[in-house]
């Protein structure tokens, strides 16, 4: 027995002291040295292990996903000569742990593996979830020879979209365990918005469009079946994901259907080939042609499946079955959306995906209808799927799971925000939108109108929302949503109202990632009634004279301005002036450039403004204006006219992304300026000049669509310009002469 003692002792000590340093002791000190080591030893086994290092490989996850599944957790444990590690080791997250669970709360796919040196292996402990909690405990596990022991937690859930939404953030890992630790906090999860997309969220037009006999894409196509495609972009790679292990389902999308009239038919793709893939699915309407897509077979490209049976939260069904065969596969097939009271859903799961780089992926949506009676616009909505309002560890809810997060648009990802078929708001206003009316009164027009148009491709459905700052219910538009071009009046409707100043904001909103909404002050200041007459005694009767007729109000005209600049210049054939006077409203009202009518835009008692006749003479220099009101005619007064007179509107200067160019909305060197003005004839050649750089070669130079009498000219920023405000000119050459208009104050950064 004393043998063996001395030679366990002798191994520990040859284990912890070098050669180089050990001591030679005679043999009779060794002996008690051993015996003494040997009893020092016995504490040391009962300490347990020295230390843990613990480091992680945090995992890109989605601020949508409530199931994302995080980074492994690694401890590479040293231990003294403890033979067994035991005890428990805990995992707190700042949002829930979500993993699924068994009845027990014991996650049926969260892990700790060990490593004793031949490669990670499960360890068979549990790991019980409680809210925020992963916890695996009775941990009993042999130390190897060598005293070192990997642990690795892996396949933890969590609910990224507890983070504030949207934004990027980080989960941090919490760890508990009765070893010590280098480091008890270490990063899981990396969450951002992961999501993008491009839709008809302002409205999928419905007009009458054929339907082929029979139903694939190459079909549908040919027979010009209308179509509005949607896109989806992740915002990095990995965020379309298959179905994985531990998953119900791969990532899916919900798509959702309303408004349609009574005998749509909606169709979808069956497959929908993604941007890598051997020919990408595209409906045409978005830069691409119109293609039936190809994939090959476990080709890792992104290729989405539409899901059979689901209910319309995106749960349950299985995908559709990708057809056989060797080579890429021809997506053609086709069904359609079943739709209840013109709502309807569809959902796509990702089957395949390239998990290392970003991808992209559109299909059309098929508008079929017979006959149209009235006019509609449909709206759709997507989202990830499943959409689950479970935001913890759960037996039943699918992995993976979601919240309803609308996406923002990925043109700014795909890199065509400034594309041509995407459909842009431009909105025009002239005159202030300032009424003064009677309490009481009857509803009366708010000088101005409201030019809406759509300078991009595709079609623009807008709407015009009213914000009142007091009061409510006091204006009234002649259309509070359209498509594409219209012009818009504004009423005021004092009937309820009492004496003092309203105000309110038109909001004018709608089209693709090119618009902007535009905000339009509006103030009406409601008058008191004039007080009732005091009752006078009934004087002696008197013989009654015979009365004298009451003369007819005389219509004058004060002046005639160019109404972009309301400065008495020349006005052009086709362009927009303002008449100034008194008198000028009534039951018939006209006006006449020698004898030739003008379309009237707006008229009250002392303003008109009107679209000079196209008509006239582009040689005449002047010609004779006449106001007639009920039959009575003004003076004839003489008008200046020129072949071009270029005039820019008060706040007719948008930089490239639709803001009204300002001090404090400067446009930078490269951007594009959109001018608004009158007076350009459409065969002038057209320059800008922006502080000392002239000649500058505008990007378009025509007629504002919708905005009848409006041209619009698109130009480019030059490099070199100074910060701050600057002059802009707009020239025109006619004929043989260049007419420039006066200097117009941009701000450049």
């Amino acid at each position: 027995m004393p043998v063996r003692v001395q030679e366990r002792d002798n191994q520990i000590m040859r284990s912890q002291t070098p050669l180089w340093v050990r001591p030679q002791f005679p043999l009779a000190v060794t002996w008690r040295l051993a015996l003494l080591a040997a009893a020092l030893s016995l504490p040391l086994l009962a300490q347990g292990p020295s230390q843990c290092s613990v480091t992680s490989v945090p995992a890109q996850v989605r601020s949508e996903g409530v199931t994302e599944r995080l980074g492994d957790i690694n401890l590479q444990c040293s231990f003294g000569s403890t033979p067994t590690l035991t005890g428990n080791l805990e995992v707190f997250l700042p949002v829930s742990v979500t993993n699924h669970v068994d009845a027990n709360g014991v996650a049926r796919d969260a892990v700790l593996l060990v490593n004793s040196g031949g490669g990670y292996m499960p360890t068979g402990v549990p790991g019980v979830v409680s809210g925020q909690s992963l916890s695996f405990n009775g941990i009993n596990l042999p130390i190897p020879a060598g005293g070192q022991l990997g642990l690795k937690i892996s396949s933890i859930r969590g609910n990224a979209s507890q983070l504030q939404t949207g934004a990027p953030g980080t989960i941090t890992a919490s760890l508990s365990f009765n070893v010590p630790l280098n480091q008890s906090q270490v990063v899981v999860g990396s969450a951002q918005k992961s999501l993008y997309a491009t839709l008809y969220d302002t409205g999928i037009t419905c007009v009458g469009s054929p339907v082929p006999t029979t139903i694939n894409l190459a079909n549908l196509f040919a027979a010009g079946t209308s179509l509005a495609s949607t896109r989806f972009t992740e915002a990095f790679g990995g965020a379309f994901q298959p179905r994985g292990a531990g998953d119900d389902n791969g990532t899916r999308f919900l798509i959702q259907y309303s408004g349609f009239p009574a005998n749509t038919q909606v169709f979808l793709p069956d497959f929908v080939a993604g941007s890598d893939a051997a020919v990408p699915t595209s409906g045409g309407d978005l830069g691409t042609p119109q293609a039936v897509g190809q994939y090959v077979p476990g080709s890792g490209t992104l290729l989405l499946a539409r899901v059979l049976n689901s209910d319309n939260t995106g749960t349950g069904g299985v995908p559709t079955a990708l057809p056989t065969g060797s080579g890429p596969v021809l997506l053609n097939s086709a069904t359609s959306v079943p739709l209840t009271n013109g709502a309807g859903y569809a959902v796509y799961e990702v089957v395949d995906a390239n998990l290392s780089g970003m991808e992209s992926v559109q299909f059309p949506t098929f508008i079929g209808l017979s006959s149209v009676t009235a006019s509609a616009v449909a709206q759709e909505t997507v989202s990830y799927a499943p959409v689950s309002s479970v935001p913890t560890a759960s037996q039943t809810a699918p992995v993976p799971r979601f919240v309803a997060i609308p996406p923002a648009s990925d043109c700014s990802i795909v890199g065509d925000c400034q594309a041509g078929y995407f459909p842009k708001l431009g909105v025009i206003t002239y005159n202030p939108f300032v009424a003064t009316v009677t309490a009481g009164g009857p509803t009366t027009e708010v000088p101005g109108n409201i030019f809406i148009g759509n300078t991009g491709g595709g079609l623009l459905n807008w709407v015009i929302t009213i914000n009142y700052q007091n009061g409510s219910g006091w204006l009234l538009l002649d259309y509070p949503s359209g498509q594409n071009d219209a012009t818009v009046r504004v009423w005021a409707k004092p009937q309820s109202l009492s004496a003092g100043t309203y105000t309110a904001n038109l909001v004018v909103s709608g089209g693709g990632p090119l618009s902007t909404p535009v905000t339009i002050p509006v103030t009406v200041t409601v008058q008191a009634p004039a007080p009732a007459p005091t009752p006078t005694p009934t004087p002696t009767p008197t013989p009654t004279p015979t009365p004298t007729p009451t003369p007819t109000p005389s219509v004058t005209v004060t002046s005639v301005v160019n109404a972009a600049s309301l400065t008495v210049i020349p006005l052009v054939p086709g362009s927009l002036g303002t008449v100034m006077g008194s008198n000028l409203a009534g039951t018939n009202v006209g006006v006449t450039f020698d004898g030739t009518a003008a379309t009237l835009l707006y008229t009250s008692a002392t303003q008109i403004n009107l679209q000079v006749p196209a008509s006239l003479d582009p040689s005449k220099t002047s010609a004779s204006l006449v106001v007639t009101v009920n039959g009575v005619g003004s003076t004839p007064v003489t008008v200046a006219l020129a072949p071009a007179a270029p005039a820019i509107f008060s706040g007719g200067v948008l930089n490239q992304n639709n803001s009204s160019n300002a001090p404090g909305a400067a446009a930078t060197a490269s951007s594009v300026l959109q001018m608004f003005a009158t007076g350009i004839p459409a065969d002038a050649l057209v320059s800008v000049q922006i502080g000392g750089q002239g000649n500058l070669t505008p990007l378009y130079a025509g007629p504002a669509p919708g905005v009848p009498g409006v041209q619009q000219v698109n130009v480019a920023v030059p490099t070199g310009l100074a910060s701050g405000s600057t002059p802009l000119t707009i020239c025109a050459v006619a004929g043989s002469q260049q007419y420039c208009s006066s200097g117009y104050t941009v701000f450049l950064q």
